[in-house]
């Protein structure tokens, strides 16, 4: 008698953090989807340099880019001002949604010092290279400023991570591809926690004016994903992390769960499709293939965060989820499972244009905001459907329109599909997270409770209290115990601190306000001021001083309970300004200084 098929264990995404033109976190990220906003305008003189003339008659060169990717808190992660000049923007980038993925999750950095914590990067362009090349330009601290080793490894290395750390390039499809190392090693036990991450910064013309004179790139810089305006894939900046988690150990832990991953699906054309295109059979055995091997239905899903270009990789995408579902629907009993009766197809590209070795991992963030707000955005700017595409009688629709799936008793999936410009494809597929369970119930505290809050200096504090205060605000607020559990356990003990004593989230919104204004609060304890600590307990007020004066406390041991984390806590005001090695770093020194060989 055959043994029933094992199910892989599901993985959870238990923090998450983005960058893209228009936005610095998820939620703004998400606020430029549901508003169909097109991030993408022309590109500013001397923001590439040496980008060559398009194709004749070609406009100017247009992309989705960051409002200030020379930016980065050097000062924050303790890089010098001569390293950081030199080193890659991607390094600085992932550093940065490093640290705030980890405030998304509750978890406080120097709880993971020493810990098997996982690295996987999409390998970027050496963009920042062949700048240095090109300017003749050298330095000791471009050795590893430069070096795509040092994307996953400078992560490791600043964190004091020691599981695995490496890169995975597998071009535009890298983003998606870096979530199965992570997602097998974790079912094998290897780690326990994984950090997979990836980014897309341009800042030299060698890429971008060979991809421009073969036609790769939009003229006109219209082009929408599935339309009949579909000319050439618009390039797009910025990044993403995710962290992951076996789900039983998230649940135990009690992490915020954000999304569930099913199964991670990789292959390659081989020749078919060429070698620069994409084809449709292959794609279609990759989809059927991670559905089986994650033991569910391909019917089940009801939404395909597509790879989307605007290219002619679109058409065989298309025909690949079209032929993936008519096979699924085969099945006895299998019916579509998306709103509506049918599977919907969109792409964030339309929006954030395409990000490249990061726009698989933007994909999966994008489901996982679909599954939380309960809405498929539309394409951005789709109005007429690529004469050339037919579902033909197949359930299947381009999202050319918002579209509601709010959460029900069916369990929501959604694949994520990706392929890159040799032939190498991904897959995922994502689920709802479970529904949360009650842990113990959590006690009720009728008193005050201290919110510690903390920044590198008081610029930083102010603003994270600013930040604070516009979340209070927010649509939905949220509760004073868990926040405090958050800020108290799941946060950064930094430099400059404060601790806010408050019994409601309107007594804690007044004192939020007085540090953001820089001024003294009767609730509000600070280095010189602690008359607000006589508010707590006297256990807590003895925990709160140590912490002002700089100790390492156990907030835990005044809890009976855990508490929920608040995930969706503002992230740690980075205060930025300018490192680029060409414009505002110090005069290069000369190749003698450049480490010996098994020094580093």
């Amino acid at each position: 008698m055959n043994a029933e098929p094992r199910v892989p264990e599901p993985i959870a995404v238990i923090g998450l953090s983005c960058r893209t033109a228009g936005a610095d976190d998820a939620d703004t990220l998400w606020q430029l989807l549901r508003g169909e906003r097109r991030l993408i305008a022309p590109v500013p003189k001397q923001r590439i340099p040496s980008l060559d003339s398009g194709p004749v008659d070609a406009g100017p060169l247009q992309a989705a880019l960051l409002d200030d990717a020379a930016g980065f808190d050097a000062a924050f992660f303790g890089v010098s001002r001569r390293m950081a000049a030199w080193m890659d923007p991607h390094q600085r980038v992932l550093l940065e949604l490093t640290w705030h993925a980890l405030e998304n999750a509750g978890i406080a950095p120097e709880r993971l010092r020493g810990a098997p914590v996982a690295v996987f990067a999409a390998a970027p362009m050496a963009d920042y290279r062949e700048r240095m090349i090109q300017a003749d330009l050298v330095d000791s601290a471009a050795f590893p400023g430069t070096l795509i080793t040092f994307t996953p490894n400078r992560i490791s290395y600043q964190f004091d991570w020691t599981g695995p750390s490496y890169a995975v390039d597998s071009a535009c499809s890298s983003g998606l591809s870096v979530l199965a190392p992570a997602v097998q090693g974790l079912r094998g036990g290897e780690f326990d926690l994984a950090a997979v991450m990836a980014a897309n910064i341009t800042c030299n013309g060698f890429y971008t004016s060979s991809a421009y004179q073969a036609g790769a790139l939009s003229p006109t810089g219209g082009s929408i994903p599935f339309s009949s305006r579909r000319d050439g894939y618009v390039r797009g900046e910025g990044g993403a992390c995710l962290l992951l988690k076996r789900l039983a150990d998230a649940q135990r832990d009690g992490d915020p769960v954000h999304a569930v991953i099913r199964g991670v699906g990789v292959a390659h054309n081989g020749r078919a499709g060429g070698l620069t295109g994409s084809d449709a059979p292959a794609q279609t055995r990759l989809f059927l293939r991670t559905a089986r091997a994650a033991g569910v239905p391909l019917s089940s899903v009801g939404y395909v965060e597509a790879h989307g270009t605007g290219t002619g990789g679109d058409l065989a995408e298309a025909a690949a989820v079209t032929d993936a579902l008519r096979t699924a629907l085969e099945q006895p009993g299998a019916q579509v499972a998306g709103p509506e009766g049918k599977l919907w197809i969109g792409s964030v590209k339309s929006n954030i244009g395409h990000l490249e070795c990061a726009a698989g991992l933007l994909g999966v963030v994008k489901a996982v905001l679909v599954l939380r707000h309960g809405l498929i955005p539309p394409i951005a700017g789709l109005t007429e459907a690529d004469p050339d595409l037919s579902f033909g009688d197949a359930p299947v629709a381009l999202a050319d329109r918002p579209v509601t799936w709010p959460r029900d008793a069916v369990v929501r999936r959604i694949g994520v599909n990706s392929f890159g410009v040799g032939g190498a494809l991904a897959h995922a597929i994502i689920e709802d997270a479970p529904e949360a369970t009650p842990r113990t119930p959590a006690p009720t505290r009728s008193g005050p409770l201290a919110v510690p809050l903390s920044g590198m200096n008081r610029v930083g504090l102010a603003a994270l209290a600013t930040r604070l205060s516009q979340t209070l605000r927010g649509p939905q607020p949220p509760v004073l115990a868990s926040l405090a559990w958050t800020t108290q356990t799941g946060r950064a003990a930094l430099r400059e601190r404060c601790v806010l004593v408050a019994a409601d989230l309107g007594e804690l919104a007044q004192a939020l306000a007085a540090v953001a204004a820089g001024q003294a609060h009767v609730r509000v304890a600070t280095e010189d001021l602690r008359g607000a600590l006589g508010l707590l307990p006297t256990p807590m007020t003895h925990t709160a001083g140590d912490w002002l004066d700089g100790l390492s406390v156990d907030w835990a041991k005044h809890w009976p309970h855990p508490q929920p984390r608040c995930p969706d806590l503002p992230g740690y005001p980075f205060q930025r300004r300018a490192h680029w090695f060409d414009a505002h770093g110090p005069q290069p020194r000369t190749r003698t200084d450049v480490p010996r060989a098994g020094t580093h």
